[in-house]
């Protein structure tokens, strides 16, 4: 599923976080437009798979020097705030950082978008009553937005991706992710970061917010049908038993990371956050292309998984973790 070619910069650009969920996405989606790409990790492990073309520093963004230098020549940067208590101060040195440079910040997180400061600010109370654990990335997304870094804002829906951190009951038949009857949309990180590398490599798009949605909305039993058709078993939903789901959760994450998931997962279960059909035109627009559906990211999970239990027989290995990739729910949902 191809888009139209993007318009690649001769300058480097920078990838922060090249090992995370997203960040690994848009490394991938970059390369495959033929940027020149430089990656800035807290540790090497786990890229190996990537070419020798891309050039590989390890540091922290807590280390303003560090980030200083990995900013030398970069023509636009993509990051994505983690999980972490000092969350704020990351951002603030990143923005800083890219302001200092003159570069172009590409940033996916959680934002109460609006038309104005004000009704941005009335948002962002409202939603941080409801989800207090999402305060700080409100606050971060904001000083993201009014930056001078030329920032382009992706406000992703929730991710396909986090069915992976429930790999083994589905794989027995058990759907447990607490999506509620009624759902949401979800969206495919693949398509994150294809919109992210478009952004960080097109100075034709104009600074500002953009949503990353995918095609439908799913409840938790649609999500279940769609593996039952691909597993060729049942696969039951079970969300609404709250254990069923906090199990998987507390033995795959700590620290912020798991409390952000746990306080998200009990939230988004409430509502009814339809698909809107404006938001889905400007994803396509953004990805030259229809988004990825559900189906078809579920269908390409589990020809991963079998691929690898093919080729290393008996392993336990578990997918990787992911952000719960909500944006701040519209009012009309509230």
């Amino acid at each position: 599923m191809q888009g139209p070619s993007i318009h690649t910069t001769q300058r480097t650009v920078l990838v922060l976080g090249a090992r995370g969920t997203v960040g690994s996405e848009v490394t991938r989606a970059l390369l495959e437009a033929g940027a020149r790409v430089r990656i800035l990790t807290r540790s090497s492990n786990g890229l190996a798979h990537l070419p020798d073309t891309v050039e590989r520093l390890v540091g922290d963004v807590r280390d303003r020097a560090c980030l200083a230098r990995a900013m030398d020549g970069v023509a636009s940067a993509f990051y994505s705030s983690p999980h972490e208590e000092d969350e704020e101060q990351l951002a603030r040195n990143v923005v800083e950082a890219c302001e200092t440079a003159g570069a172009r910040l590409v940033f996916v997180g959680v934002h109460a978008d609006g038309p104005n400061r004000l009704v941005r600010a009335l948002k962002r109370g409202a939603f941080g009553r409801l989800a207090p654990h999402y305060r700080p990335k409100f606050a971060i997304a904001e000083r993201v937005r009014r930056s001078r870094a030329n920032t382009v804002l992706l406000m992703p829906s929730n991710f396909c991706q986090n069915d992976e951190l429930f790999r083994e009951q589905l794989l027995a038949g058990i759907f447990s992710q607490p999506l509620g009857h009624r759902g949401l949309n979800r969206v495919d990180v693949r398509d994150v970061g294809d919109a992210a590398a478009r952004a960080m490599l097109d100075p034709s798009i104009p600074s500002g917010t953009l949503p990353v949605d995918g095609p439908a909305t799913f409840s938790g039993p649609a999500c279940a049908a769609v593996w039952s058709a691909a597993l060729g078993r049942e696969v039951r939903y079970t969300g609404d038993d709250e254990q069923s789901w906090t199990r998987p959760l507390r033995e795959r994450l700590s620290g912020r990371k798991q409390e952000d998931f746990l306080e998200t997962y009990r939230m988004i279960s409430r509502f009814y956050v339809p698909t809107d059909p404006l938001s889905v035109a400007r994803t396509t627009q953004l990805l030259g292309r229809p988004p990825r559906s559900y189906g078809e990211y579920v269908r390409d999970t589990l020809a991963r998984w079998r691929s690898a239990a093919t080729a290393c027989p008996g392993s336990g290995q578990v997918a990787g973790t992911h952000l719960v990739g909500i944006r701040a729910l519209p009012t009309s949902a509230v």
